[in-house]
């Protein structure tokens, strides 16, 4: 009987034992995984650009590469997209447009209202307030350096001073300008709901009625090559182009039904458009080929430069090579 109690006894001890170092083998999984976490939120940190990030405009301006995003994400290069430093600003501002000067300095639209001035990989950024009173959209800066900004209600505002001070286009109107280019420092180009679009000949003194894209079209990215021709691009892989400078359209279409973001027009009659769920697709000598190799991400920026395309969006920001395609860009 004695006998039998130690021998139950030893069993519970050794059960015991197992317990705990089954509970200490747990435990030390437990901190190896919570080691690699660690590992992997600090690599992911330490990178010029995160899967979390939300990028919404791109531009290039020689070798010179700008990437903006929400809060307050800059993604700059200066080889050409072989390496990108990343800044974060204060107060992570929503940045929704990048923007080159034709000095090389930078601007970054905030959708609350600033413009946000740098240079390439500086930490230093100025904010300055653009006396908008609603949303604004879209930026574009000048070759002889004039800024400027639209947005909701007909806004439309330059500044030749860099932001310090700012003189108001506006028209007193309920229609939201949604994008801006200026190929040269004369013309100009504004586009926006209820296919409303505005020309300048003279620096934005004056603005005249452009050829409408159509009442029923939005547009959601627009693109002048030079005094001639632009693209424009909405929602279906919608695609319209003109060669008057924007007094008529054609209207087209893009191999995809996803909606489309962004447009550059390129040489030769060229073009590349990039959209939603990694939809991305570049066209020469009349012929649509997808970009390979792209994440289903949504994709809202595009810059080309003499031997890439940049293409940056949700998580993504990434170069594709497309030998002698080339765009002037704003």
């Amino acid at each position: 009987m004695l006998f039998s109690r130690c021998i139950a006894t030893g069993n519970r001890y050794r059960s015991g034992f197992r317990a705990v170092g089954l509970i200490a083998m747990m435990l030390g999984l437990a901190a190896c995984q919570q080691d690699d976490r660690m590992g992997g939120v600090a690599a992911e940190k330490a990178k010029a650009v995160r899967r979390t990030d939300h990028l919404q405009s791109v531009m290039a301006h020689g070798s010179q590469l700008m990437a903006v995003g929400a809060f307050g994400t800059i993604a700059s290069s200066g080889d050409g997209g072989k390496t990108w430093t990343r800044t974060e600003l204060p107060g992570a501002p929503s940045l929704i447009r990048a923007a080159a000067c034709g000095d090389g300095s930078l601007a970054a639209l905030d959708f609350d209202g600033k413009l946000w001035r740098g240079s390439s990989g500086s930490s230093e950024w100025k904010s300055m307030a653009v006396p908008a009173t609603d949303s604004v959209l879209d930026a574009a800066c000048t070759a002889d350096n004039k800024l400027w900004v639209i947005g909701a209600r007909g806004a439309m505002f330059t500044s030749a001073d860099g932001g310090k001070t700012w003189a108001d286009r506006s028209i007193q109107e309920d229609i939201q300008f949604l994008n801006i280019s200026f190929p040269t420092a004369s013309f100009g180009v504004v586009s926006g709901e209820f296919g409303r679009v505005l020309i300048t000949h003279d620096g934005g003194a004056t603005w005249s009625l452009g050829g409408s894209l159509g009442e029923d079209f939005y547009p959601q990215g627009m693109h002048f090559q030079n005094e001639s021709r632009g693209l424009v691009v909405g929602l279906f892989g919608a695609l319209l182009e003109t060669r008057d400078g924007g007094m008529t359209w054609t209207r087209t279409k893009a191999p995809v039904e996803a909606p489309l973001y962004g447009v550059i027009a390129t040489g030769n009659d060229g073009a590349v458009v990039a959209g939603a769920a990694g939809a991305a697709f570049s066209l020469s000598g009349g012929v649509w080929s997808p970009l390979p190799g792209l994440p289903m991400a949504d994709l809202r920026g595009i810059a080309v430069t003499e031997s890439n395309i940049i293409l940056a969006g949700t998580g993504t920001l990434m170069a594709v090579p497309v030998g002698n395609t080339v765009a002037k860009t704003n």
